[in-house]
Parts: C-alpha cells; structure tokens; sequence
C-alpha cells in the first residue's frame, strides 16, 4: 500500500497519476470527493486509487458517535488483505492533511480533524511507501 497526503490542491493527484502513469478517469480511480468509498470487492483492476481519504473519515465520523477508529482500522485491514491476496495489485490512497491551522470551533469537525489525524497515522504505519506532496513537490518519508 502506497499512502499520499499533503495539503489540500497541493499536487497530490498530479504526482501520483505521473508516478503510476495513471489517470483519474481510469476503471480504478476512485474519487471519494464525488462518490461513497468501494468496497474491495469493487476493485477490478491491479492498480486501485482511492482519493480523498478525509472524506471518507468525515462520513464515518458522521454515521459513529464512537469506535470511529475501530471503523476506519477494520477498513484499512480489508485493503491491506485485498492488496496481498494477489501479487502485482498495488493500492495508492490519497489524503489531504486537515490538521494543520486553526482548530474548528465545531465539535463534529474537531472529531474529523482527530480521526483523520488518527487514520493517518495508523495508514502510514501499515504503508509500504508513505510520501508527502507539497507545492507540488514530493517528498518520501517511508
């Protein structure tokens, strides 16, 4: 699994359809910002894109008062399993970093911001390849 994230209209897409010579209209490419996240079963092709990875967080912050983490960490799993099950399939997720700046006055966006900071973690944790894309340039971290 290969986890981008940066700040948000930083080049993280463009970096990663130039590194995967990949592109968003491709069978799979994902993007979270205009569609629910697939399931793996979903995944018809080796190379799956799944963009907007907050948005993702946001939705599970919003159906889970609690166990938000558990959610996304059993979601995370079922795509590490997917990517093994097969040799040659490579998962690519993209996530804009929320976490910077100043802090939301809003308890739902508080927990959004939290949890995503979370998942973040624990994704690039599980990542083979983490890297951070900002201003248009990237830098490998993992």
């Amino acid at each position: 699994m290969h986890f981008v994230t940066g700040g948000a209209f930083h080049g993280k897409a463009k970096w990663v359809m130039k590194t995967y010579s990949a592109s968003r209209n491709m069978e799979g490419w994902f993007n979270l910002y205009e569609a629910e996240c697939p399931e793996t079963d979903q995944f018809e092709t080796s190379l799956v894109v799944l963009e907007g990875m907050e948005q993702l967080v946001k939705k599970v912050v919003q159906e889970n008062k609690k166990g938000t983490r558990e959610v996304l960490q059993k979601k995370l799993q079922s795509w590490l399993e997917w990517e093994s099950d097969v040799r040659g399939r490579r998962l690519v997720l993209i996530g804009t970093d929320i976490g910077k700046g100043i802090v939301p006055m809003e308890e739902e966006n508080r927990r959004w911001r939290d949890v995503s900071g979370w998942f973040f973690q624990d994704t690039a944790m599980a990542a083979e390849r983490v890297n951070i894309v900002w201003y248009g340039l990237e830098q490998t971290i993992k």
